[in-house]
């Protein structure tokens, strides 16, 4: 039965179809009776006149976002959305919802963040948000489409790691029988694992985990990494590349539903602005923004997205060469500043990347100077048999999301958002 079914968009030219969704909106006037159906495709008015269809047929009263299979012949009524409509010969209620639902999903009241959260499973039925996650899909395709036509191996790391990747406070401890474990907060020694194993190029897609008591728009503690990583000893390449990447990105989802629900204009510049620290420091102090010791703070990021929109015409900055001692460890030191590099649109990091160590005395020596203890690490073997120059980056895709549709919250833009507070559903 459901695997006759086919896209409630595929209905329009077809004459007999087999359908199933949910139940939009139900209607009865009696001697007729009206549904509206909704797949992730699209919607479609399902007719029930009491003169046309059986008394089994014309017996069925779904419940709202009730989930029923229907058959039957599509004719034409220019007054139903889309110009036809479904007369049933069939109708079977596969799973029933109870009434009343617990949000609304309509659009037409609007529910507060939190329980939206709570009842994520219900939530995501609205087009609009599941639009979101669709696009998601697409971004990550794409990108990764992107990365396999030049060359690039993807490739699948562990999430369990015996020392924090980054350092610092910020980490989830796990018990590994006898032993901690710690949640990745980046795959950043697994894809220099892959680099020194002769992979050359390599990217992934997967979770990372950071402990922030943080309870901002932005922020998550679990949330989808996209990152690159391979041979070069150029910061411009990592940044070239970056701007290629998300230019084609663009290019490639401008006519997604997602951006016309959210009527998101798609504007990507000629070029991206590369600007130094301490060049962005005076610009944002300029505008008057207060900053901090090796931070822009996140005001003073949207200071430097506003200059850079009203100079460049451009929503995305590169920041460039930030104070080593702000950064991790394993960060490529130029002087008293690293070969590293965010990137920024409209207002909010949404990469991090740089050059890399490659050297082993270096980089033990850059673990030292961090205070961490060199002989935790296991990864530093890597680096005493031939490893090569280079770097690479990590793309936040909540972010990326966020920012692309404009959404108020990063929560939004996960299925199901971590945070300090959230562990269901």
């Amino acid at each position: 039965m459901i695997s006759e079914k086919v896209p409630i968009k595929d209905a329009f030219n077809l004459k007999e179809v087999a359908l199933a969704g949910w139940v939009e909106n139900y209607r009865d006037l009696k001697k007729i009776k009206f549904i509206i159906l909704r797949d992730g495709s699209g919607t479609l008015q399902v007719t029930l006149p009491k003169s046309k269809v059986s008394e089994e047929v014309f017996s069925v009263e779904p419940s709202q976002e009730s989930y029923i299979y229907v058959k039957g012949t599509m004719v034409d009524n220019k007054e139903a959305r889309g110009g036809k409509e479904l007369i049933p010969s069939e109708i079977k209620i596969l799973s029933a919802a109870e009434s009343p639902l617990p949000i609304d999903i309509s659009g037409k009241i609007e529910t507060d963040l939190s329980k939206r959260m709570d009842w994520r499973f219900i939530d995501i039925r609205n087009p609009k948000t599941n639009s979101i996650f669709r696009l998601q899909s697409k971004i990550i395709n794409i990108l990764s489409r992107f990365c396999e036509r030049n060359n690039f191996v993807r490739i699948n790391t562990s999430k369990l790691v015996g020392v924090p990747t980054e350092g610092g406070t910020e980490y989830f401890e796990v018990s590994y029988f006898d032993r901690k474990a710690y949640l990745a907060q980046s795959p950043q020694f697994y894809k220099e694992l892959a680099l020194s194993g002769g992979l050359e190029k390599v990217y992934e897609i997967g979770n990372v985990y950071r402990a922030e008591l943080h309870h901002t728009v932005r922020h998550l503690c679990e949330y989808d990494s996209f990152d690159v990583e391979w041979i070069t000893d150029s910061l411009n390449d990592l940044m070239d590349f970056e701007e290629k990447m998300l230019k084609n990105l663009f290019e490639q989802i401008k006519d997604e539903s997602a951006i016309k629900k959210f009527s998101v204009s798609l504007d990507f510049p000629n070029e991206i602005p590369r600007i130094k620290f301490e060049d962005a420091k005076k610009i944002v102090e300029e505008m008057g923004v207060q900053t901090e010791d090796g931070d822009l703070t996140h005001a003073g990021e949207k200071a430097l997205c506003e200059w850079a929109k009203r100079e460049h015409n451009s929503d995305f900055v590169f920041l460039t060469h930030f104070p080593f001692k702000h950064k991790v460890f394993y960060a490529k030191k130029d002087g008293k500043d690293s070969l590293s590099f965010d990137l920024l649109y409209k207002g909010m990091e949404i990469t991090t990347g740089g050059l890399r160590e490659e050297n082993f005395e270096k980089r033990k020596a850059q673990m030292i100077e961090k205070g961490l203890n060199p002989d935790t690490f296991d990864h530093l073997r890597f680096f005493k048999y031939g490893i090569p120059p280079h770097g690479g980056f990590a793309i936040g895709i909540e972010r990326l999301t966020m920012n692309i549709l404009n959404l108020e919250n990063i929560r939004e833009a996960s299925l199901t958002p971590r945070d300090p507070e959230r562990l269901t559903p």
